[in-house]
C-alpha cells in the first residue's frame, strides 16, 4: 500500500470513529442528565467539529499530491460527515425513550 492508500484507510476510519464515539457520548449522557435535545446538539457539534477537522486535515495532505485524490477525499469526507450526522440524530432520536428511562428520568 502507498502512503496516499493508508492516508485514506486512516480518513475513513477516523470519520467513522468520530461518529461512533459521538453515539455513545450521546447515549451515556442521556442516561445520566436525563436531557435529550441538549446532549444530542452537544454530540451532533462535537461530531461536526471532528468531520470538518478530518476534511481539512485531507485537503492540507492532497494539495500538493494529487488533484483527483483531493477532490475524491472531499466528497468521501463530505459524504461521510452527512451520514454520520444523519445516523447519529436518527439513532439519538429513536432510542431517547429506552435511555431516558432507564434512569428513572423518563419522557
Amino acid at each position: 500500500m502507498s502512503g496516499i492508500d493508508i492516508a485514506m484507510v486512516f480518513y475513513v476510519i477516523f470519520m467513522i470513529g468520530s461518529a461512533t464515539g459521538c453515539i455513545f457520548y450521546g447515549s451515556f449522557m442521556m442516561r445520566e442528565t436525563g436531557s435529550f435535545l441538549q446532549q444530542m446538539l452537544i454530540a451532533g457539534t462535537i461530531n461536526l467539529s471532528l468531520g470538518i477537522f478530518a476534511i481539512l486535515g485531507w485537503f492540507l495532505f492532497s494539495w500538493g499530491v494529487n488533484e483527483f485524490m483531493l477532490n475524491v477525499g472531499l466528497s468521501i469526507g463530505a459524504g461521510l460527515l452527512v451520514i454520520g450526522e444523519t445516523v447519529l440524530f436518527v439513532l439519538l432520536f429513536l432510542k431517547r425513550k429506552q435511555w431516558l428511562q432507564q434512569d428513572g428520568n423518563g419522557v
